[in-house]
């Protein structure tokens, strides 16, 4: 395989802004958490001075404590709770009263919590390794147990999972095939580890094996479990990290932005006798259009790499087909290009009309990058219908900005992110949306429009009418 080829499509996966970037999705989420600690601060004023506190405090200090699988799980709660207009949300006051994140020194409250304390890759991402957890007072045995009860969320429902004390032994292998995922693949792998705030290790009997790998997603939020079996050889911790922390990037992303405006539409998933929701078929093309670049890459590693870590994997494994779907029976989509050529025809053609415009380009970025990977990836595109412009009537009193809103801007990325009053929703707003938000002043219609023009140029007051209409939906901006 040509390793300039490989090189290129490992910098186009790891560099995007959108999709690719572990610290422009970083900034974006942790403006989000900013924002989110002042909706809570506003809701319960008696631990205000502390959601104040943590929400002023440097990002280095901040990602620790909401990247932590205990809070950052009590603050999505809490958020969904106060959108839903649902009763109790102050689990994440809760913690903090108890003292959780007083301390802002780097350490998330649960790696404070862990003995020995160990960060199995230092060099390329702040994370911990669950060793032993040692709480010291109440409310840190309270973290410990709710982090435990997290973990059996987390593991099979017949109580056969339990968790593995790493030794030293397990501690190098895992290092290893950490610095091995980040030298082959140095953007799109090393890119990877920073969405791993928790690693553990794992055994579990699942209904069709044992456990192999899983990442926590919204149950047990930033953690891998792996089970230690798969330490056995670097290129398989590499690659096992690498599936995973790709789990991970993309639900970090996703709490930026929704890419399908029907996330839960089922799709027949040749492999399997279940369909998938469309949700789950982005993650999933997400995953093997990634490995798709890791074994191209690992068939080309050089001499170098062969010498320090042994020889990589000859087979393109995939998991077998379920008993009884339609592959089980034909043979078919047995190598990962087949599987992530399926999926890509079903995400960008199929159904491409219900994917949001966020969800489009991430499609296309994704299979435009691996495209020279697998030949027949890239499907004719369906047209997409072009949104109704229909004649928005504006107020000729003008319009101004909602009250109270926060917002909190990311220049660098063009966006500004905006917290909905009443019932919180996040508002991610585009230049040209943020143009429009910060127009609406409270002066006329006609002062409105002109202002408009200079900023955007003659001929564009259709859009204007679309951005006012996009803006008062959202409840960010109400008639004068």
């Amino acid at each position: 395989m040509d390793t300039d080829l490989t090189a290129g499509i490992d910098l186009t996966l790891g560099s995007d802004p959108r999709f690719g970037s572990a610290e422009a999705i970083e900034v974006r989420n942790l403006a989000r958490y900013r924002l989110g600690l002042g909706v809570l601060a506003r809701h319960h004023p008696h631990a205000a001075d502390r959601l104040e506190r943590l929400c002023q405090a440097e990002d280095a200090k901040l990602r620790p404590v909401m990247y932590d699988p205990v809070l950052r799980n009590a603050f999505e709660n809490d958020l969904a709770a106060l959108e839903r207009q649902a009763g109790e949300n102050g689990t994440l006051v809760g913690y903090l009263e108890g003292g959780t994140a007083d301390m802002l020194d780097g350490l998330g409250p649960c790696e404070r919590l862990s003995h020995p304390q160990l960060r199995p890759w230092p060099g390329n991402a702040v994370s911990w390794v669950w060793t032993d957890l040692e709480p010291r007072s109440e409310p840190e045995r309270v973290l410990a147990a709710r982090l435990e009860e997290l973990l059996a969320g987390t593991l099979s429902k017949n109580g056969s999972g339990v968790r593995v004390r790493p030794d030293a032994d397990m501690l190098a292998r895992l290092s290893r095939g950490a610095e091995l995922l980040a030298e082959l693949l140095p953007n799109a792998g090393a890119g990877v580890l920073p969405h791993i705030s928790l690693t553990g290790l794992a055994r579990d009997e699942l209904p069709d094996g044992v456990l192999n790998s899983i990442s926590g997603g919204d149950p047990l939020p930033s953690a891998v479990l792996l089970a230690p079996e798969r330490l056995a050889d670097p290129w398989m911790a590499a690659e096992t990290l690498f599936h995973e922390g790709l789990h991970l990037k993309l639900f970090d992303i996703l709490r930026t932005g929704s890419m399908a405006a029907d996330p839960d539409q089922l799709i027949p998933i040749p492999w399997r006798v279940k369909s998938w929701t469309l949700t789950r078929v982005l993650f999933a093309m997400h995953v093997y259009a990634h490995l798709l670049l890791f074994r191209a890459a690992a068939a080309g590693a050089g001499p170098d790499l062969r010498a320090k870590y042994g020889e990589p994997p000859t087979t393109d494994f995939v998991d077998q087909a379920t008993p009884g779907s339609q592959a089980a029976g034909s043979g078919e989509y047995t190598t990962t290009v087949e599987r992530v050529t399926y999926l890509a025809q079903q995400a960008s053609q199929t159904y491409g009309g219900m994917l949001t415009a966020s969800g489009r380009r991430f499609v296309d970025w994704l299979i435009g990058a691996v495209a020279p990977l697998a030949p027949g990836i890239q499907p004719d595109r369906l047209p997409v219908e072009p949104r109704p412009r229909t004649e928005v009537e504006l107020e000729v009193r003008g319009y101004r900005q909602a009250q109270p809103v926060q917002v909190c801007p990311i220049p660098e990325q063009r966006e500004l992110v905006a917290v909905t009053p009443g019932a919180p929703s996040f508002q991610w707003l585009n230049e040209h949306a943020w143009l429009i938000y910060a127009l609406c002043d409270g002066r006329d219609l006609s002062s409105l429009r002109d202002r408009y023009r200079q900023a955007a140029g003659p001929g564009t007051d259709d859009q204007l009418g679309l951005g006012v209409a996009d803006l008062l939906s959202v409840g960010l901006i109400v008639p004068v």
